[in-house]
């Protein structure tokens, strides 16, 4: 059975930001959303520092806790090892995104487009019902299924990336994890090469989500991104929150098409 997976190469990759670029225009993604990120790290003091540059996004989990937590089952695992959201059922509870041990998921509620503009332009239109539900990296499976990589992969200008069937010896991704000796973050889809540096990925990416909940309130006051104490209250807030984002999405589709019907 075909497992799909990532592998990526740390010391190819040069922080260009083009993957992120590439899925946010692929997937029409709405202001401030990425469901990918590259972030820089640094470590040691001269003459021993280094640092280097992590792609991350989903990890398509092989048991994912956002699948498990989710009360509506719009978060689910497919046969092809990625993990999907169904976001006719989702109903924007936030749940799913304190779960998920690597922040990869976003939730945005504000129906707004690029620039400021009153409506989508026709290169946003998939984007236009994606408010007040949980959204984050697919795989492009929709490209996959058509023979296509996926946008951050077909993208990369260094091909830091490579991607397929991880239980095929001789799939691209296979194959590039051979070369590269990229390991696996431990029960999930993505593999990484770090040239040799020895760290933990998973732990980095988590530690780096999890930092502004370190502290007990951002400096506005906010509770800090992935602290715990978000779970308690999402049910009622966040549902009411996302009943009234999708509610006003849909009134904006429903005043775009009627304009349309009488053009």
């Amino acid at each position: 059975m075909t497992r799909f997976g990532m592998a990526i190469d740390m010391a190819r990759c040069t922080g260009c930001q083009t993957c992120v670029v590439a899925c946010q225009m692929h997937h029409a993604l709405r202001p401030g959303v990425a469901w990918c990120a590259v972030d820089a790290l640094e470590w040691g003091r001269w003459p021993d520092a280094d640092h280097a540059f992590l792609p991350h996004a989903c990890l398509h989990c092989d048991e994912p806790l956002c699948v498990s937590v989710c009360p509506t089952a719009a978060s689910h695992k497919r046969d092809d090892g990625t993990v999907g959201i169904d976001e006719a059922r989702c109903i924007g509870c936030g749940v799913c995104l304190t779960a998920c041990p690597y922040g990869a998921r976003t939730l945005n509620r504000e129906d707004a487009w690029h620039f400021g503009a009153p409506s989508p332009a026709p290169y946003e239109i998939e984007g236009e019902g994606r408010v007040g539900v949980a959204e984050k990296c697919t795989f492009c499976i929709e490209r996959v299924q058509v023979g296509l990589l996926p946008a951050c992969v077909g993208a990369c200008p260094v091909e830091a990336r490579a991607f397929g069937d991880l239980d095929d010896p001789e799939s691209p991704a296979s194959a590039f994890a051979a070369e590269t000796g990229a390991r696996p973050v431990p029960g999930t889809g993505v593999l990484y090469a770090d040239g040799g540096r020895g760290l933990d990925i998973g732990r980095v990416v988590t530690e780096r989500y999890y930092a502004p909940a370190s502290r007990s309130q951002t400096a506005d006051g906010r509770v800090g991104k992935g602290n715990p104490a978000v779970v308690a209250g999402a049910g009622a807030a966040a549902a009411a929150l996302a009943a009234a984002a999708g509610l006003a999405a849909k009134r904006n589709r429903d005043r775009r098409a009627k304009a349309q019907r009488r053009a």
